[in-house]
């Protein structure tokens, strides 16, 4: 069940329970602030970590979040987003040639957040799907290319991170980096493959990934920074 109040001055407040959560986290919404809370956590300890929270939340900035509907257009790295309502009773999804087809029942409510979860739902499965099939061989042909070696590919679905690299030569790629335009996807690996050498970023890693970008690390890792996901 859904939980919520109302400050006067902040406006609705929805609460989104999780046994993970070890902590208070507020998050801006369109309309709203969403507190992601401790499972145990009672009405008056979320009330009283609330109060406490207030001043920061007054200035807390609304991040900007995709909202889909039929006449959406979303293109990831290796597939575009189509939209179709039918006379069906359950949405299902399919993704061919190139192509994410999400079919929703006909006269849905894309306000309804619960709907919009599912549309992100799907998405996410087929970025999940596509950086597993695609993923490892792209990451292995710029390994090959540029003489590096490492041990094995895991996609997860990090959100802050786009890779990482394990002092055992591992590689982490998130899922999300689907959302990016290829040579950047190509960079984030380059860049952990790098990581094989040189694990941290001292003045050897950048120029090492100099080497293989053409002289142009700085510049790819500002655009890189720029690239954010709002999910």
């Amino acid at each position: 069940m859904n939980e919520e109040f109302i400050d006067k001055d902040l406006g609705r407040i929805a609460i989104i329970r999780n046994v993970r959560a070890k902590s208070v986290i507020a998050r801006r919404k369109s309309g709203y602030i969403q507190l992601t809370v401790p499972d145990r956590f009672s009405m008056k300890q979320i009330s009283d970590v609330f109060q406490k929270m207030k001043p920061r939340l007054e200035v807390l900035p609304e991040k900007p979040v995709i909202s889909f509907s039929a006449d959406s257009s979303f293109q990831t790295f290796s597939f575009s987003l189509k939209i179709e309502e039918r006379k069906i009773k359950n949405h299902y999804m399919t993704l061919k040639d190139n192509t994410l087809y999400i079919v929703c029942p006909e006269n849905i409510d894309f306000d309804d957040s619960d709907v919009q979860g599912m549309i992100r739902n799907c998405i996410e499965k087929a970025m999940r799907h596509e950086a597993k099939r695609l993923f490892p061989a792209k990451l292995t042909a710029l390994a090959k290319q540029n003489n590096f070696t490492y041990t094995d590919l895991k996609i997860n679905k990090s959100r802050s991170r786009w890779g990482s690299c394990s002092s055992k030569k591992g590689i982490n790629l998130s899922y999300f980096c689907c959302l990016l335009p290829e040579y950047l996807i190509d960079f984030v690996m380059l860049h952990e493959l790098c990581h094989t050498i040189e694990m941290n970023h001292g003045e050897r890693f950048w120029q090492l990934l100099d080497s293989v970008t053409d002289g142009n690390a700085r510049q790819l890792t500002l655009e890189l920074n720029k690239s954010q996901v709002h999910w």
